[in-house]
């Protein structure tokens, strides 16, 4: 790493200062570094515990020499760097959480206005595909009673009826979008007599 002069500061080309930085430097007497280019003359700044933007024009600075100094004004400064980015990480994460929040209680206005009536089917899809919300999709639930018999060739009327309570079950195949997972049943009410 080479040494940031004030000379190289204000002089260089933007892509050339690029490659200087990070840089260590003294501003007065107190150490900082220059972390990155911002635009054309403006740099990101670690000073003092802060990071702030400075034009590259009023800056004043001088190289920091000694490399025991320049490491500790490194490892400040990424120290600072480590805790900016775990804050920013968790205020994203927070800010994520709060928008799909607001747009899930939108979600569900837009819901409870059609259910209302206010909002015919054809304009709450509209709207929900507008802003990239899971369309809504009613479910209606179907309860059925089956009544049935069946023969079973020689067997024990217990082993009949273990098996009746064990592997009877209705078969839903058959039928169109069916969410298998809500599927429910209950066997009950098994009479076993001979023939």
């Amino acid at each position: 790493m080479s040494e940031l002069t004030l000379e190289m500061l204000r002089s260089l080309a933007p892509q050339d200062l690029a490659t200087h930085l990070p840089a260590p430097v003294y501003t007065g007497e107190q150490a900082g570094v220059i972390l990155r280019l911002v635009d054309t003359d403006l740099v990101e700044f670690y000073f003092a515990g802060r990071i702030s933007t400075h034009s590259t024009q009023v800056l004043q600075v001088r190289p920091i020499t000694d490399p025991a100094v320049r490491e500790t004004t490194l490892r400040e400064a990424i120290e600072a760097l480590a805790i900016c980015r775990k804050v920013a990480i968790e205020k994203h994460a927070e800010q994520h959480r709060s928008h799909g929040l607001m747009l899930d209680a939108i979600r569900q206005y837009a819901i409870d206005r059609h259910e209302d009536g206010d909002i015919c089917r054809e304009g709450l899809d509209d709207f929900l595909a507008k802003f990239s919300l899971a369309s809504y999709e009613t479910r209606v639930r179907v309860a059925y009673t089956i009544t049935g018999s069946y023969e079973v060739h020689p067997s024990s009327g217990d082993a009949a009826e273990d098996d009746a309570l064990q592997y009877l079950q209705p078969d839903l195949s058959g039928l169109d979008d069916v969410d298998g997972d809500t599927s429910t049943y209950e066997i009950s009410g098994i009479h076993v007599s001979e023939v």
